[in-house]
């Protein structure tokens, strides 16, 4: 069976992706009142071993 693990997202050569991110995180912060940060993460497929 194929299960989906999830890692950290390696996002520091994304500039582009982390404006994106650090935009939203202002405008979320702005509308609920409190910081707001987002976290993003990989999706990754492990191997079956059967």
């Amino acid at each position: 069976m194929m299960d989906k693990d999830f890692r950290i997202a390696e996002l520091s050569s994304q500039t582009d992706a982390l404006d994106a991110i650090h935009k939203l995180e202002e405008k979320l912060s702005k509308q609920y009142g409190s910081d707001v940060v987002l976290i993003a993460y990989s999706a990754e497929q492990e191997e079956d071993d059967s």
